[in-house]
């Protein structure tokens, strides 16, 4: 039993690290949000142009005029799945000025087909293991064109039959419309989100052990900038991420972990009023050690239909590179806009 645990844990480890380097808790949930996401780099704090998410900004939700549903699929290598459900949308209040927003995601990540053997190496069967996000975001236009917002996490993984953990975590935001054209935006991510796992239901209290890994805090600040004539939206971004210590309580060592500086950049042409072409790169790497590192460009293509006087229809596509895999990751992802 403890040899398959240790073979479980690595190989998540390891999927983890492939995804994206460091290797810490919770790496499913940076790796993005929907196919215009991804395929713009995921430089999209500040994009208040198209379609938005609480997953990136808790505060964009105020600006979401209609109702937007979005439902993801991501193809990926080593057996992990990555899926997304989201909804944003806006709620005038009695100051006609005012209004208030609330965006709800869901993201379930999973590592399927682990080779489970006993002592002797004798196969026992397949195993898998999951993670989940859970997420409820609030805004409120404080002035005309100037949102801050709140989000609210919970997850829930299982790593093995006994072996779960669920966390409380918090995303504070802001957004603001400074011209027609431009806008800002600025958040603090994955506040006190951490897995504790324990053991003692499995080894008992003689040899089980409660592990506990904190998620690193991501900062992000970015802009984006409406073309003329509606041609399209470009992104920038700085994004810092706050890795947390390393703390060997049986020896009282603490280890200073490395913190990790990137830019993000993506764009979005509008071809027609149905098609556009995106493109952009995420995690260009700011520390003199990591330019290339952690490097994903990504590019997609989004098609909509408009379907009677309410309801709009678009498809989105993403192909988007990862370091250290021979596969891209790509996703689709229908978007429902309507009104209510």
């Amino acid at each position: 039993m403890k040899k398959i645990i240790l073979i479980i844990l690595t190989l998540i480890n390891t999927s983890q690290i492939l995804a994206q380097s460091g290797g810490y808790a919770g790496t499913f949930a940076r790796l993005g949000f929907g196919a215009r996401g991804l395929s713009k780099g995921n430089a999209m704090v500040s994009d208040l142009f198209g379609e938005y998410s609480g997953y990136y900004n808790p505060a964009l939700a105020c600006f979401q005029e209609d109702a937007n549903l979005s439902l993801g699929y991501t193809f990926m290598s080593l057996d992990r799945k990555l899926n997304f459900i989201g909804f944003a949308k806006q709620f005038p209040l009695q100051n006609k000025k005012g209004g208030a927003g609330i965006s709800l995601s869901w993201i379930n990540f999973g590592v399927s087909n682990i080779d489970g053997r006993d002592n002797d190496g004798n196969q026992i069967g397949n195993f898998s293991v999951f993670e989940n996000q859970f997420y409820l975001g609030t805004s409120f236009l404080v002035e005309e064109n100037f949102a801050i917002g709140i989000g609210f996490k919970l997850y829930y993984s299982k790593l093995f039959e006994g072996v779960s953990t669920t966390s409380i975590a918090f995303d504070l935001g802001a957004a603001y419309k400074v011209t027609p054209n431009l806008s800002f935006g600025f958040t603090i991510r994955d506040l006190s989100a951490k897995y504790k796992w324990e053991t003692n239901k499995i080894y008992g209290s003689t040899y089980g052990r409660t592990t506990e890994n904190k998620f690193p805090i991501l900062i992000n600040f970015g802009s984006s900038y409406l073309l003329p004539k509606n041609f399209g939206v470009v992104s920038v971004e700085i994004e810092s991420v706050i890795n947390p210590n390393y703390e060997d309580k049986s020896n009282g060592i603490k280890i200073k972990s490395k913190n990790f500086y990137y830019v993000k950049v993506g764009g979005e042409i509008n071809i027609n009023n149905y098609i556009k072409f995106r493109a952009g790169c995420d995690r260009i790497g700011l520390n003199e050690d990591d330019f290339m590192g952690s490097l994903k460009p990504g590019l997609g293509v989004g098609i909509k239909k408009i379907i009677g006087k309410n309801l709009l229809l678009g498809l989105d596509y993403a192909f988007q590179l990862e370091p250290y895999s021979k596969d891209a990751v790509q996703n689709l992802s229908l978007n429902i806009n309507f009104k209510l």
